[in-house]
């Protein structure tokens, strides 16, 4: 999988055995046998050939010691598998289902090969300020038909994904979930780990617009109250564009109950402003660090804003309560 795209990588996670072999291997190497303990309802031929495609990205190195029969050992490679797998490791204890043994539920697999051809698409950048019909959706840059995107938009809503709204008129109208959104972790470190493991040395793991999208997508989630009826813009910039280039724009308002309305629209005017290279952006959702950018405006408001997008991208959610 050489070149492993943002998709590719999720959609890996989330056929059969994949994700659940990179997690057991997170406790030290396994011989096949043992492997196939730690992910039961696979046959050891199964378990080694998604082994083997975690081997194609570099993430799993296979050693077979000699005997009869041969034995292999599998073992996570020292940077590549295991950035990979501690980043999965973290997204699961703040946004995954876990079962009672703490293994993440399979659904919660399947549910990434969904994000994935969501993201793919286009769809959660089309939806990443605010709802649409399936007939907007149709008129995206994918080239599905009404059909397709209204077929697709229920299997995402079925996985929680998409929720449905009423919008204008009665239409029916979908919007991204807290779910979604709260993915975007996931995407901004997959984006990172590409460009430390998978890109050239002088490229990026994401560009400009895919991290727009990921600030774009998650700001929602955000509340400062404190900022009400203030307004701020996030300019992300490429490598390769010129000095005193814009950028890619993310453009927000905080809403009088404190919610931050990401807008896809530029507002008349910013209270605050960020700008930095793509490299400067990728931490302020994994890590909470903003130190790399360049601030201006109302300086509160915008660390506030970063600040708290950090917290609620890794923050799990509130237990359900059981009744009775």
């Amino acid at each position: 999988m050489a070149g492993a795209s943002v998709a590719d990588v999720m959609r890996l996670l989330s056929q059969g055995a994949t994700g659940a072999i990179l997690m057991a291997l997170g406790e030290g190497p396994l011989r096949t046998k043992e492997l196939t303990e730690r992910v039961p309802g696979y046959s050891p031929r199964t378990i080694y050939r998604y082994a083997g495609k975690l081997a194609e990205l570099e993430v799993v190195e296979r050693d077979e010691e000699p005997g009869v029969p041969s034995k292999v050992v599998h073992t996570l490679t020292d940077d590549c598998g295991k950035e990979l797998h501690d980043l999965v490791d973290r997204f699961a204890n703040a946004s995954l289902t876990r079962l009672p043994d703490g293994k993440i539920d399979s659904h919660a697999w399947a549910s990434l090969g969904l994000l994935a051809d969501l993201w793919e698409s286009g769809m959660i950048e089309e939806l990443s300020c605010d709802p649409r019909s399936p007939t907007e959706l149709a008129r995206g840059s994918h080239d599905f038909t009404y059909h397709q995107v209204n077929r697709r938009a229920g299997l995402f809503a079925t996985a929680g994904l998409l929720c449905e709204e009423p919008g204008p008129g009665r239409r029916r109208c979908y919007a991204l979930t807290d779910q979604t959104r709260r993915s975007m972790a996931l995407i901004a470190g997959i984006g990172r780990w590409r460009h430390h493991h998978v890109v050239a040395e002088d490229e990026e793991g994401m560009t400009a617009a895919e991290m727009a999208t990921v600030l774009r997508t998650s700001l929602p989630l955000v509340r400062i109250p404190r900022h009400a009826g203030l307004c701020l813009r996030l300019n992300i910039v490429a490598a390769d564009e010129a000095h005193g280039a814009e950028g890619e724009a993310v453009w927000a308002e905080v809403k009088y109950d404190g919610a931050v309305h990401s807008c896809p629209d530029p507002t008349p005017h910013a209270d605050g402003w960020a700008r930095g290279r793509i490299k400067a952006w990728v931490p302020v959702p994994l890590d909470g660090d903003s130190s790399r950018l360049l601030e201006g405006g109302n300086a509160k408001l915008i660390g506030d804003c970063l600040s708290e997008l950090h917290k609620v991208l890794w923050k799990p959610p509130a237990p359900v309560p059981v009744l009775g």
